[in-house]
């Protein structure tokens, strides 16, 4: 896709900004890319409603995946400013970091990390950053852009069987991987420079694309302050700002969110779950996990907006002061 095309999809962003916090229309494409691309109807295997899926663009493939990256060193990244949002992965003392402003084009970076095939996906409109482990049914594969979102969130499609996954879950929701799980890989997302002081020898996304597009420009910034959604959720909650930032945790008793806020005044937060401590931590990093007190291992979140994290969990707990607990 062109920047022209790109242009369209964000006119379709603005629009519902000025609704002033109303959720935007369902545009009308002159493509159906459920019907028309993938071929799906209501005999297909699928574990959502296709009235659920909704388009954003025109075709499949509107945003174009990255599919050959290439990288500089951290001394050489003249393209990304410290404060800039980058997602971050580190396998096997290969450390590399994905600036957010290039992902807002692509959504999709396949790539190659020590060896692993990983995918590296970005919902802008979620604000949630996902590695996935690029093997499905057995097979390396590839994934694309959909062109269609599930609950506002991005919709990946795998080349190998052509099924829909929804990104925040990484679950197959239509076609034969349906109810599949694709293996998640840990990312965390931080400032550029929070990253770098850690990892000096971190690579970073180039520019260098092999797309002609403006990767300058913070394409989403009035977006992320507005409490408008691109496309309806299934399920909402007003405790606290929706494009509040969250931290999101699946845990064996149920799913738990924490304010990122409650990070800033240091790197440790104390929370207490069932009458057991736990501890929510900040890496040098920038990297959060969550340990409960006597644990050997720490679990990881995915970081994102509340309302993208609360309508898929809409049982979640929810963490956003010091105050104490919501639920």
């Amino acid at each position: 896709m062109g920047d022209h095309s790109f242009r369209n999809y964000l006119l379709a962003v603005a629009a519902l900004l000025l609704a002033l916090g109303q959720v935007s229309a369902q545009r009308v494409f002159d493509v159906d890319i459920l019907a028309e691309t993938f071929g799906f109807d209501e005999s297909t295997r699928k574990s959502v409603d296709l009235a659920d899926l909704k388009q954003g663009c025109a075709a499949r493939d509107c945003i174009p995946s990255i599919d050959a990256p290439k990288f500089v060193t951290a001394n050489n990244a003249d393209h990304v400013n410290d404060k800039d949002i980058v997602v971050a992965i580190s396998i096997d003392g290969d450390f590399r970091a994905y600036p957010t402003r290039i992902l807002d084009h692509h959504e999709i970076v396949n790539d190659s990390i020590a060896g692993e095939p990983i995918a590296i996906t970005w919902c802008p409109l979620c604000g949630s950053a996902v590695g996935i482990r690029r093997e499905v049914g057995g097979n390396i594969t590839k994934f694309g852009v959909s062109g269609v979102l599930y609950n506002s969130d991005l919709v990946l499609y795998d080349h190998a069987t052509e099924s829909l996954w929804d990104q925040i879950e990484a679950r197959g929701i239509v076609g034969p991987m349906t109810d599949e799980q694709l293996q998640f890989v840990p990312v965390s997302m931080t400032h550029w420079g929070r990253w770098r002081k850690a990892h000096p020898d971190s690579l970073v996304l180039s520019e260098d694309t092999g797309f002609e597009k403006d990767y300058s420009k913070d394409h989403y910034a009035e977006y992320r302050s507005s409490t408008g959604l691109f496309m309806p959720v299934s399920n909402s909650d007003d405790r606290i700002h929706p494009k509040t930032v969250v931290y999101g945790f699946n845990l064996g008793d149920g799913p738990v969110a924490f304010a990122a806020s409650l990070l800033d005044d240091g790197s440790i937060y104390h929370y207490e779950r069932n009458g057991e401590a736990w501890v929510l931590r900040a890496e040098k990093d920038g990297a959060v996990t969550l340990q409960k007190a006597g644990a050997a291992s720490a679990h990881t979140p995915i970081r994102l907006f509340w309302f993208a994290w609360y309508t898929f969990h809409p049982q979640t707990e929810l963490v956003y002061s010091g105050s104490g607990i919501e639920k």
